[in-house]
């Protein structure tokens, strides 16, 4: 039996330093995450989480900038 968890976020996270970030949906609170897709590009898994999310969900999480743009 399916456990039926509810899932109202997208998350996107970095996975490597390659420029690959995860989608991943989760709960309110940001857990019970769950897989969706690898996507190559900042820029491009913004993208595709927004078009995973609309009418699927309430929110997407991403972080504001890419990672390596941060100074040290």
């Amino acid at each position: 039996m399916r456990n039926h968890r509810i899932h109202n976020t997208v998350a996107v996270r970095l996975l490597t330093n390659n420029d690959q970030y995860g989608l991943f949906w989760q709960d309110g609170d940001g857990n019970n995450s769950d897989f969706i897709v690898a996507v190559h590009g900042f820029e491009n898994a913004i993208r595709v989480a927004n078009g995973i999310a609309h009418r699927q969900c309430e929110f997407v999480k991403h972080p504001c900038f890419k990672s390596d743009e941060v100074a040290a």
